[in-house]
C-alpha cells in the first residue's frame, strides 16, 4: 500500500504549529510516534492534505518528576521511555507495567504516550493507569490553554473532547500517597503484538489496615474505559478480604458493556473482568506499604 500525497510541515515550537493549524483547518493531522496513523493513512481509512509532525518540538518530550508537583509527560515521550523509567517503576508502577507490554518493541520505540491518548482506543494500554493515577491533560490552542482530567476526555471509539485546533501538549499527575499499590493486568490470547481483550488497572491507599481510597479502571469492555465506581465503594473504609475483594469484582463485572466478536463473547468478557478484577485488587493492596 502506497501512502497518498500531502505535505509534510515540521515545526520547531508550539508557536509554529499552532500557526499551521490556523491556516489548515480542516486538512490537517498531527503525527507523533505514526504507529497508527500511518497504517491508516495507506488503508485509505483517512486522508489529509497536511500532516504536522511533532517530532521536533522539545517542550513535548520533558519526563519530570518532584514531590511536590508529582509527574509531568510530555504527549511526545516514547513507550519505550515509560517502559524503562525507574522513576516510574517506583513511583507509578502501573504506567510501567502498560507500556511493556504495548505492542513490540520496535513499536514501543516509535509510538508516544499522546498518540496513544488521542487515538482513544477502548483497549488502549496508557490510558487506564493514567486515569486510574487520576491524570489530567494540558491542551494549548491559539485561545490559550485549558487542563481537563483524562477520564473526561473520551466520548466515544477514536472520539476525544480535544477541540480541532487544539495540541496534547503534556500530562500531569499529582504525587501519590504514601501506602499506596497499583496493578495492571492486560488480558490477551496473544503474549506480544495483541490487543487487551480486558484489561484492569487497580491503585489502592491503605492507612492503619483499611481502604483508604480505591481507583478501579476497566479497559476494553465498553465504548471508552470505565471506572467501576461501586467497586471501589465496596473497597473503602473496609479491610482487605477475601470476601470484600470477591464482592468488588462482581461489582465490576457488572459494569461493564463487553462487545461479541471472533475473539470472545460478551459473556466470556464479562467473566474475565470478574476475575481479573479480584486479581488486580489483591495485587495492588499485596503492594501496599505497611500492608
Amino acid at each position: 500500500m502506497i501512502l497518498p500525497r500531502f505535505q509534510f510541515k515540521e515545526p520547531g515550537t508550539l508557536m509554529e504549529v499552532l500557526e499551521i493549524v490556523n491556516q489548515n483547518k480542516g486538512k490537517f493531522a498531527f503525527i507523533a510516534g505514526g504507529t497508527d496513523l500511518l497504517v491508516n493513512l495507506k488503508k485509505k481509512v483517512v486522508n489529509y492534505e497536511v500532516i504536522i509532525s511533532l517530532e521536533r518540538i522539545a517542550d513535548l518530550t520533558v519526563m519530570e518528576y518532584s514531590d511536590k508537583d508529582g509527574l509531568t509527560l510530555g504527549a511526545m515521550t516514547r513507550i519505550s521511555d515509560l517502559e524503562d523509567s525507574m522513576m516510574l517503576k517506583e513511583k507509578y508502577p502501573a504506567l510501567a507495567i502498560a507500556a511493556g507490554g504495548l505492542g513490540s518493541l520496535q513499536v514501543r520505540n516509535r509510538a508516544t504516550i499522546g498518540g496513544n491518548i488521542c487515538t482513544a482506543r477502548p483497549a488502549g494500554d496508557m490510558i487506564g493507569p493514567l486515569i486510574a493515577y487520576d491524570a489530567v491533560v494540558r491542551l494549548v490552542s491559539n485561545n490559550g490553554e485549558r487542563f481537563q482530567r483524562l477520564e473526561e476526555l473520551f466520548l466515544g471509539p477514536g472520539k476525544t473532547a480535544i477541540k480541532e485546533d487544539e495540541i496534547l501538549v503534556d500530562i500531569k499527575v499529582n504525587t501519590i500517597a504514601a501506602n499506596t499499590g497499583a496493578s495492571y493486568i492486560k488480558y490477551t490470547l496473544r503474549k506480544a503484538m495483541e490487543i487487551a481483550m480486558v484489561n484492569i488497572t487497580t491503585v489502592l491507599t491503605v492507612q492503619k489496615g483499611l481502604c483508604e481510597s480505591a481507583r478501579i479502571v476497566l479497559g476494553a469492555v465498553a465504548p471508552t474505559y470505565i471506572r467501576s465506581i461501586q467497586a471501589e465503594e465496596a473497597l473503602v473504609g473496609e479491610p482487605f478480604s477475601e470476601e470484600n475483594t470477591a464482592q468488588a469484582a462482581i461489582l465490576a463485572a457488572g459494569c461493564c458493556s463487553p462487545i461479541s466478536d471472533n475473539r470472545a463473547s460478551a459473556d466470556y468478557r464479562r467473566d474475565l473482568v470478574e476475575m481479573l478484577t479480584r486479581r488486580s485488587i489483591r495485587e495492588a493492596a499485596s503492594r501496599c506499604l505497611n500492608l
